[in-house]
Order: C-alpha cells, then sequence, then structure tokens
C-alpha cells in the first residue's frame, strides 16, 4: 500500500495530541457525536483511526452493558498513548495499530463503527470502507465525520508558514480540511454498500488557552512537526505570533475560542447484506 499520505506522529507529537487537541477540539467533538447516536447495551464497537482514543473513552463510560470497544489506528504512538490513558472500564477494551484497510477482525464482529476525523488521510478510500463494511454486523451502523469547512486556526497557520517557511508545509497544514466534499463522502458510501440515514452539521468551538502556549502546542502535535523544529524556535515563535494576530477576533482575555464545522455522516450496512 502507498504509505505516502499516512497521518504518522511521533510519541511527543502523540502525548501534545492528548494533551492539547483532545481537550481543545477532539474531546468536544466526540461529546457531540456520541449525543447524536445511541449505542445498544453491550453492543461491540471499533473506533477506527481512534488517535489517542477519545471516542472509546467515552464510549465505554456510556455503553451501557457489557461490551467490547476496539481502537484503531496506523500509527503505533497514538495506540501507544490511547493504551496508557485508557480510564479502567467493565468493558472488554482492545488496541490494534493496523492498517483500516487490512483489518485483523472477522467479517461482522462489530455493531457499530466509528470514524471520527479519519476518512481524509486514508490513501485507498473505497477499499477502507468496504474493510469497515465488512467488520460490521448487518444492519450495523456507521458514524463518520469530517471537516465542513477550513478552521480559521490552519487557515492562519498556513498563511504563515507559506510566508516563513514555503509552500509544502502550508500545503500540510490544510491537508486535513481538503476532503470534505458532502457529495463526494456520501457516494463513496454508497459504493461501499451503505445507507445513509441522516448527514448533520456539528459546530464545535476550539478553546485555546493560554492562547501562545496553546497555539504552538496545536501546531507542533501535527504530522509537519519536524519541519517545523528544524525551522527553529525565532521562525515558531514568528508562527505563532501570526496566527495569534490573525484570530484575534476570536479572543477574549488570554483565550481564545475558534469556530469549527463538521459534517456527522450516519450510515449502516443493509440489514439484508
Amino acid at each position: 500500500m502507498n504509505t505516502a499520505d499516512t497521518y504518522r506522529l511521533s510519541t511527543k507529537a502523540a502525548e501534545g495530541y492528548e494533551r492539547q487537541k483532545v481537550p481543545s477540539l477532539f474531546g468536544p467533538l466526540a461529546r457531540a457525536t456520541l449525543d447524536a447516536v445511541s449505542l445498544p447495551e453491550g453492543a461491540h464497537i471499533i473506533d477506527l483511526a481512534c488517535g489517542t482514543g477519545i471516542i472509546s473513552k467515552l464510549a465505554s463510560g456510556r455503553l451501557g452493558g457489557t461490551g467490547r470497544i476496539v481502537g484503531t489506528d496506523l500509527n503505533p504512538a497514538m495506540v501507544e498513548v490511547a493504551r496508557r490513558t485508557m480510564p479502567a472500564s467493565r468493558h472488554r477494551i482492545e488496541w490494534f495499530a493496523c492498517d483500516v484497510t487490512e483489518l485483523p477482525f472477522a467479517d461482522g464482529e462489530f455493531d457499530i463503527a466509528f470514524c471520527q476525523q479519519g476518512l481524509q488521510f486514508f490513501p485507498d478510500k473505497p477499499a477502507a470502507l468496504a474493510e469497515i463494511r465488512r467488520v460490521l454486523k448487518p444492519g450495523g451502523r456507521l458514524y463518520l465525520s469530517c471537516w465542513k469547512s477550513v478552521t480559521p486556526l490552519f487557515q492562519a497557520a498556513s498563511d504563515s508558514m507559506r510566508r516563513r517557511i514555503g509552500d509544502d508545509i502550508a500545503e500540510q497544514a490544510l491537508r486535513p480540511y481538503a476532503f470534505r466534499d458532502g457529495k463526494v463522502i456520501s457516494s463513496l458510501l454508497r459504493d461501499a454498500g451503505f445507507d445513509i440515514d441522516e448527514v448533520s452539521a456539528l459546530a464545535i468551538d476550539r478553546r485555546l488557552t493560554p492562547v501562545r502556549p496553546a497555539v504552538r502546542a496545536e501546531i507542533l502535535a501535527q504530522p509537519f512537526e519536524q519541519a517545523l523544529l528544524a525551522s527553529g524556535d525565532a521562525t515558531i515563535d514568528a508562527i505563532v505570533g501570526d496566527i495569534v494576530a490573525a484570530l484575534e477576533p476570536f479572543r477574549g482575555g488570554d483565550s481564545m475560542t475558534v469556530p469549527s464545522e463538521v459534517q456527522l455522516f450516519q450510515a449502516r450496512r443493509p440489514a439484508a447484506a
């Protein structure tokens, strides 16, 4: 498989992701997602592209009965941080570092699949969705989210990096937001054999506090971490300053509340398939 576009982080960056990005954004998004869906008692759940496991962690606290929750991510550093930070649970919890196109599970093993902000990073999206469908039971449900628009934070980051470092890193900053056409995503889901029950928009606020350290942590918890570090502290500080200035309209004291728009696709494997 071509892994040129895969999302890889160092252990330090994965820890930074858990410390900064989960409470500022991906935790609120996970809660909004879980508020919008139903978890049948005792369900078997797979959390794909799980990152440091926020969906798994929150689902564990909401799932009734005794169920099973499996988190998978291509990035071993993410999986290790997820395993290390998972609270005690009455459910069976498992973690796997694996490719979403080659999941080590039997056909129809899961009732529910979550994929929060992962599809855009899969090089072979049709193969990934086909594999997700395979491991779902007939009637099993997929809850998939992708960005609806570019967040002002990373538009500002991209603009600054383009001026101060170059086009390649600027394009990397926007890569997670490039795949957001709802019609294209819906078509991919249908082509993979899913029925789509609902597509809804979620408005999520990304909270940055204190401002400068939080902005610095956000941009360093990214795949372009090494390119930023190679540019030197002076350049990183200048980029942080550019971002803070661009986001001034969202500032209140030493915190910022930056809006993010997400689209949530609720799909299912047909019961007869």
